[in-house]
C-alpha cells in the first residue's frame, strides 16, 4: 500500500514554521504578515514595491506593510517555541494501517477496494463463493487517490487553523510584554509613593532631631557660661589666697600688702558664694520629652493599595463641555465635566491626579484641587470647616496657608497664617484644624505652635487662648457656642472667649471631634475604631460603630460632622469611605466610595445643599459628593 513519505512531512511543516519566502527558519526574526503568514524581514524588505505593498506568495493576496514598514510588522517569536515543543514531543506510535489486506492471496496481488468494507481485496476475493458481492467495488490506485486528497484538505483544515492561532500567539506576546510593562509600572509606583513616605519620615525624624539639638545648644551654652564662670571665679580666689600665703611668709614690713590680701579673698569667697549660689541645675535640664503618635500595626499601616486599574477620562482646562464651576483641576467619568481652568494658564493641560495616585470619580462626585503650591492647590491638607454661608476653609499644612473656597469648589482667597507668638513676634506656622462659628470667626490650631488662634473671616487676627494645648482637633457647640477642643491628652472645653471651663479624658489615639445640636461631644477613636459620645459634663453616653469593613462599621475612622438633625457622618479612612449614622448610632447609609473617587477621607463637612465636602489625604484635594 502507497503511504506518504516522512520528507514530504518535514518539508511541509518546516515551510509553514519558517520563511514562506526563502525557506529558512530564521525563528527570532520572523515576521506575521496580515495575512498571518510568516517571513523573515531580509526577504520581505526585497519583495516590497515603492508603493509599500508586496503579493504573498503562499496566498497571493496583496498585502501592505505597517507605516513603519517591515519593522512594524509583529515578531512571531512564538515560532522558535513551537519548534522546541515539536523536537521535544514524545514519538507519537504508529497509526493502525487504514487500509488491510484479509485474503490469504498475497499482497502485491492486492488490486481491488471494495467501498462497503473499507477494504483493499484481490481477484480471487471476488471469484465464487463471493463475499463482496453485491459490494461496490473500485480500483486500489483510485481509491488511495482518493484518500489522499481527504487527506490534503485536512491538513489545509489545520495548518489554516495553525495560521489563525499564530494571531492568537502574536497577541499573547503583545499582551505578555504590557502584562511586564504593566507590573514594572506599578512596582515603580509603589516603590515611588513608600519613598515619598520615606522621605517624610527622614524630614521629620531631621526636624525633630534639629528641634532637640537647638534645645540642647542653648541649653549647653548657659550651662558652659556658668561653669566658665566657676571655674574663673574658683580660680581667682585660690590665686588670692597664694599670694596671702606668700604675703604671710615675708619677713619685711608687710601690714598693707596683707590688708590687701585679706580684702582680695573676702571679696572673691563672697562672688564665689554668689555664683554658686545662683546655680539652678533644673535651669539645665533639657525640658524636652518625646511623645509617640503611636506606630500603627503592620495590618493598620498602608502606603496605599493595589486595586483594579480605574476606569478614567482626564479633563483638561480647555475642555468647552462646561458644568460652570470655572475651574480646571478636575476630573470626570461618564462624560460629566468639572469645569475648565481659572486662573495660571501655564498649568492648562493639568489635571486633578496627584502624580503617584490615579484616581475616578462618579456622576454625582466633583474633585477639586491636586497635589501642589498654587491656588487651589495642596500641599498636604489636614482640616476642613464650612460656615454656615457655605464658605469653606481648607487648612492646606504644608504650605502654611489656608485656603478659602465657595460652595462650587472655586478658589477664593489665602488666609495667611501669621499671628503673634507668645513673645508678640509675628510668625508663620502649620495650620492643622480648624473650625467656624456662627459668627463666622475661625478657630485654628496649628502643627507645632500651641494654643489656639481665633480669626474673623476675612483673616484678619483677633486672639490666641489654650497656650497648653498643641495640633489639637477643635469644633464648636451649635448650642452654646463654646469651643471643645481635642487631643490625645484630653478634651478641654473653652468658653467662646477662650477661657477654660472643663477637662476629662478622652481616646488615646483620637480622629476627629464634633458636637451635636443637643450639646454632645462625639470624638472617633482610631485604636479602637469606633465613635464615642460623651455629655457635656464629660460622662460616655454610647459607642457608634465598631471594627470592620461592613455596613456600619469602620477602620481608624477621623473626621466627624453633624448635621442639623443629629445624624452623624463619619470619614471613615482606611474603608476608603464616608459614613452616615443617626441621633441614637444606627447605621443609615454610604454616602460616598472609592467608586466616588475616594481613597483616604480625612475630614468632612455638610453644605447646606445637602451636599458633603470631604479632604482626602492621598489625592491631596477635595470632594463634592451628592447625596
Amino acid at each position: 500500500m502507497a503511504t506518504a513519505e516522512p520528507e514530504q512531512e518535514i518539508s511541509l511543516l518546516g515551510g509553514f514554521l519558517s520563511c514562506g519566502i526563502c525557506g529558512e527558519a530564521k525563528e527570532k526574526e520572523l515576521k506575521a504578515s496580515s495575512c498571518l503568514h510568516l517571513f523573515c524581514g531580509d526577504c520581505l524588505r526585497e519583495k516590497v514595491g515603492e508603493d509599500g505593498t508586496f503579493a504573498c506568495p503562499r496566498c497571493k493576496k496583496a498585502v501592505a506593510l505597517p507605516a513603519g514598514g517591515v519593522n512594524d510588522l509583529q515578531d512571531s517569536l512564538w515560532v522558535h517555541d513551537v519548534r522546541k515543543a515539536m523536537e521535544s514531543r514524545p514519538v507519537a506510535p504508529d497509526s493502525p494501517q487504514a487500509i488491510r489486506e484479509v485474503c490469504d492471496h498475497p499482497a502485491e496481488n492486492a488490486r481491488i477496494f471494495c467501498e462497503n468494507c473499507d477494504k483493499a481485496i484481490c481477484e480471487d476475493c471476488v471469484q465464487d463463493p463471493n463475499p463482496h458481492k453485491g459490494h461496490q467495488v473500485s480500483l486500489l490506485s483510485d481509491a488511495i487517490k482518493r484518500k489522499q486528497g481527504e487527506v490534503q484538505t485536512v491538513i489545509s483544515s489545520c495548518l489554516v487553523g495553525v495560521s489563525n492561532s499564530g494571531a492568537t500567539l502574536n497577541n499573547l506576546e503583545a499582551s505578555d510584554r504590557t502584562l511586564r510593562a504593566r507590573r514594572d509600572k506599578l512596582v515603580r509606583e509603589i516603590e515611588k509613593e513608600a519613598q515619598v513616605l520615606i522621605d517624610r519620615i527622614v524630614a521629620r525624624r531631621e526636624r525633630l532631631g534639629a528641634d532637640v539639638e537647638a534645645k540642647y545648644n542653648e541649653k549647653s551654652r548657659l550651662l558652659q557660661e556658668k561653669r566658665s564662670e566657676t571655674i574663673e571665679t574658683v580660680a581667682n580666689l585660690l590665686h588670692a589666697v597664694e599670694k596671702a600665703e606668700t604675703s604671710c611668709n615675708e619677713k619685711e614690713d608687710n601690714y598693707l600688702r596683707l590688708s590687701g590680701a585679706k580684702s582680695d579673698m573676702i571679696h572673691l569667697s563672697q562672688r564665689l558664694t554668689h555664683v554658686t549660689a545662683e546655680v539652678d541645675l533644673d535651669a539645665f535640664d533639657l525640658g524636652l520629652k518625646f511623645t509617640s503618635k503611636g506606630i500603627p500595626e503592620d495590618g493598620a499601616f498602608r502606603i496605599g493599595r493595589v486595586e483594579e486599574l480605574p476606569v478614567i477620562r482626564r479633563v483638561s482646562s480647555d475642555s468647552t463641555d462646561s458644568l460652570g464651576y470655572g475651574n480646571g483641576n478636575r476630573v470626570t467619568i461618564n462624560g460629566n465635566n468639572n469645569g475648565e481652568k481659572n486662573g495660571d494658564t501655564e498649568d492648562s493641560d493639568d489635571t486633578v491626579l496627584a502624580e503617584h495616585k490615579e484616581c475616578r470619580t462618579s456622576d454625582r462626585s466633583v474633585m477639586v484641587g491636586k497635589a501642589g503650591t498654587k491656588q487651589e492647590q495642596f500641599n498636604h491638607p489636614c482640616g476642613l470647616a464650612v460656615s454656615e454661608d457655605d464658605v469653606i476653609f481648607v487648612a492646606d499644612t504644608d504650605n502654611k496657608r489656608i485656603q478659602v473656597l465657595n460652595s462650587s469648589g472655586e478658589f477664593v482667597r489665602v488666609m495667611p497664617t501669621l499671628s503673634k507668638t507668645w513673645l508678640g513676634r509675628n510668625t508663620e506656622h502649620e495650620p492643622v484644624w480648624l473650625a467656624v462659628s456662627a459668627e463666622g470667626n475661625l478657630y485654628v490650631t496649628y502643627h507645632k505652635k500651641s494654643g489656639v488662634d481665633v480669626f474673623q473671616e476675612d483673616g484678619a487676627f483677633v486672639t490666641s487662648f489654650a497656650r497648653n494645648v498643641r495640633s489639637s482637633r477643635i469644633a464648636i457647640s451649635p448650642l452654646d457656642g463654646n469651643i471643645v477642643v481635642g487631643s490625645e491628652s484630653g478634651i478641654r472645653i473653652f468658653t467662646s472667649d477662650g477661657q477654660a471651663q472643663k477637662m476629662f479624658s478622652g481616646p488615646a489615639f483620637l480622629g476627629g471631634v464634633a458636637v451635636s445640636p443637643q450639646g454632645d461631644i462625639l470624638v472617633s477613636d482610631r485604636r479602637e475604631h469606633c465613635v464615642k459620645v460623651y455629655r457635656p459634663d464629660g460622662k460616655l453616653q454610647r459607642t457608634l460603630s465598631g471594627w470592620g469593613d461592613k455596613a456600619g462599621q469602620c477602620y481608624s475612622p477621623r473626621g466627624i460632622c453633624v448635621d442639623r438633625r443629629g445624624n452623624v457622618i463619619l470619614a471613615d479612612r482606611d474603608n476608603g469611605r464616608v459614613q452616615m449614622f443617626n441621633s441614637s448610632g444606627k447605621f443609615l447609609r454610604v454616602l460616598g466610595t472609592r467608586a466616588d473617587g475616594l481613597d483616604r477621607p480625612e475630614e468632612v463637612a455638610l453644605l447646606s445643599d445637602g451636599r458633603i465636602v470631604v479632604l482626602d489625604s492621598v489625592h491631596q484635594c477635595l470632594f463634592f459628593i451628592s447625596q
